[in-house]
């Protein structure tokens, strides 16, 4: 397949990675000092987990024109970078655009843009942060995509991303409601990242502060009480559960996870790497459950501490 990443981050890095070693014709779409890193280094990945490098030259291109054929271009920046392109995705020809990134509001403003049938929505993981021109990661063998039609249908295009996908070592989770499950998504990852960022205040990691902690697990459990006051399926259905475990039994499991490697890496890094992103998810969630009847006071109080 002939694929474009569009963004050269590190979830974008990494999908290039796979997919070109994968023996996809794949392009990077990067620019400044990313551009200049990628030419003379190519794709340099460090899975800190087990001590692995995974480097290969990579095709760059700094812009999208009209006439730009790809099977399918995959957009992975964040949030708040996407909305400046809708209008090149609009004008260019090819068929299928998947936006893979943190998105509770779904497809609404693409769709002003772009025609739906060349819309899919996606996540993609797992995470890590940038470190001159590598790109610091947890479990590269393990990268993931979830990624669904706007319509939940298990479409014939969504089976054969499946399959090329599958082939270059990338684990594919084809979801009937990809909207549904990037909001469940926002519901869990904002309270963490905001308890991060007020951590980070005090000049402390997240895990060694259990108020922190608490806090942003009863945000949590809010979050998850609005969406399905708003008749919001809860994806996976896992968390709809944790509505009602009790807060010491989530907060174990919880802090094995911020402490481990992975959580340095994937989580924290992430978090604190793209402050700007969280910020946006946090409000675009907001956004979603505006209407609800659930109060979320405690995500309030963490966006108090977290972005003063």
């Amino acid at each position: 397949m002939k694929i474009l990443v569009y963004g050269a981050g590190v979830i974008g890095s990494m999908f290039a990675y796979k997919l070109k070693t994968g023996g996809n014709e794949v392009s990077v779409l990067a620019r400044g000092k990313r551009l200049q890193d990628l030419r003379e280094h190519g794709l340099v990945i460090q899975d800190d987990i087990f001590h692995k490098e995974y480097k290969t030259p990579i095709h760059v291109v700094e812009s999208l024109g009209k006439d730009d054929y790809y099977d399918i271009i995959l957009v992975i920046m964040q949030r708040q970078q996407v909305t400046q392109i809708l209008t090149i995705l609009k004008e260019n020809i090819s068929p299928t655009i998947i936006f893979i990134g943190n998105n509770p509001t779904g497809a609404t403003e693409y769709l002003d843009h772009i025609a739906k049938d060349r819309i899919l929505l996606g996540f993609g993981g797992p995470g890590g942060y940038r470190e001159e021109y590598r790109i610091i990661a947890a479990y590269v063998e393990d990268v993931i995509l979830y990624v669904g039609e706007l319509d939940g249908k298990i479409s014939d295009r969504l089976k054969k991303i499946e399959d090329e996908f599958t082939k270059s070592g990338i684990k594919v989770d084809l979801s009937e409601n990809i909207d549904a499950w990037l909001k469940t998504h926002a519901a869990f990852i904002s309270p963490l990242a905001m308890g991060s960022y007020a951590a980070r205040h005090r000049n402390i990691r997240l895990g060694d502060d259990i108020e922190l902690v608490n806090l942003a697990l009863k945000g949590f459990k809010e979050n998850i009480k609005a969406l399905i006051d708003l008749n919001i399926p809860i994806l996976p259905k896992k968390y709809r559960m944790m509505r009602w475990i009790p807060l010491f039994i989530i907060r174990k499991k919880i802090l094995n996870l911020i402490n481990s490697d992975f959580g340095r890496i994937a989580l924290s890094g992430h978090a604190n790497a793209a402050e700007q992103e969280m910020k946006r998810l946090t409000t675009d969630f907001f956004e979603v459950v505006k209407d609800t009847n659930t109060k979320l006071d405690v995500n309030l109080q963490l966006w108090e501490i977290s972005f003063k």
